[in-house]
């Protein structure tokens, strides 16, 4: 189902729009899919997945369930709540607040409980060490408030999973599910870096690049007509509120962030800069595989299952974002 999706994808973050998203769903798929092909799998995560019951909910939730010899780097202290016979190959010195991150080998097939590092950086340093020890495939398990997951810097590609629990209103979960998806399908311009200093700010204006670290500084030049503002780290609302201030000024304004992942607007005021502007494009782009879509909510307000896949279809559709839309329940 997803294994000729990933081609040439090494890591590969599963990122889901909220709790209980049918994310689990989907990487014990790409789990069975990798191990019958043959692949070497590292395993980890940016909280905790695996329980049998969400903490939260108190729902039920698939557990992970991996092969003999995949690769798992968790917290030292979940590792009593899998039942696979393992094999200790590191210690990261990374603390969380279930213990040190630790990387075993699994030496039968089981459940495993994951609990892993949140910092981005942190996240790096397992996965190359996971690529050291042999794995041929990466997965990370991560949630939208993480959207740092789903950073070039640190993964390949990325499968975004929606699902009922996000939201009562079926509408509300497809357009914000087409907004995220949009975002990681934006245009990569990978010439804008040539103009791009050390401030978070650069405008360029019939080829001169002016730079700041607060945006304010450089509205004269954008109101010149600036082709280009580039933007380094998070691009936020009150970013967006001082672009949209210059108005339609901006109409010959092509917007670049660093990545996807730095984008943190709200899809309104995205919007709105779309509409004074060129639009958005990124430095480097992650690849958008797949959407799943999980109709189940574990707060016991489900969606019909075909209308939830359809809703989200048509909303990706406007949004001119092409991935394929699976239905959880069908990986």
């Amino acid at each position: 189902m997803f294994y000729e999706l990933l081609k040439d994808i090494k890591t590969l973050s599963v990122i889901g729009m909220c709790k209980n998203a049918g994310k689990t769903t989907v990487l014990n798929t790409l789990i069975s899919e990798c191990e019958a092909a043959g692949e070497i799998l590292g395993l980890t995560s940016i909280g905790r997945d695996g329980e049998r019951s969400d903490l939260v909910t108190n729902t039920h939730k698939p557990e992970i369930f991996v092969g003999r010899g995949a690769v798992i780097a968790t917290a030292e202290g979940l590792l009593k709540e899998g039942d696979v016979s393992r094999e200790i190959l590191d210690a990261t010195g990374i603390p969380t607040p279930m213990g040190e991150i630790v990387i075993v080998r699994a030496a039968s097939s089981g459940f495993v409980q994951l609990g892993g590092a949140s910092i981005t950086e942190q996240q790096k340093l397992i996965r190359d060490k996971l690529i050291d020890l042999g794995c041929t495939r990466v997965f990370i398990d991560g949630a939208i408030s993480r959207k740092s997951l789903g950073t070039p810097a640190l993964c390949d590609g990325v499968i975004l999973s929606s699902g009922a629990s996000y939201d009562p209103d079926i509408s509300l979960t497809a357009e914000d599910t087409a907004f995220i998806a949009k975002l990681f399908s934006l245009p990569v311009d990978r010439k804008a870096a040539e103009h791009m200093g050390l401030a978070r700010y650069t405008a360029v204006h019939e080829g001169e690049a002016h730079t700041a670290d607060d945006i304010n500084a450089l509205v004269p030049v954008l109101k010149a007509g600036a082709e280009l503002m580039i933007m380094r780290g998070a691009v936020t609302d009150s970013t967006a509120a001082a672009l949209t201030a210059v108005g339609k000024l901006l109409r010959n304004t092509l917007l670049v962030a660093e990545d996807a992942s730095r984008l943190l607007l709200k899809a309104a005021n995205y919007e709105k800069l779309m509409r004074f502007t060129r639009g958005f494009e990124v430095m480097k782009g992650t690849k958008l595989i797949a959407v799943t879509v999980n109709p189940f909510s574990a707060y016991g307000l489900h969606y019909d299952k075909k209308e939830f896949g359809d809703r989200v279809r048509e909303a990706l559709e406007r949004a001119r974002v092409t991935v394929p839309v699976m239905d959880v329940k069908d990986a």
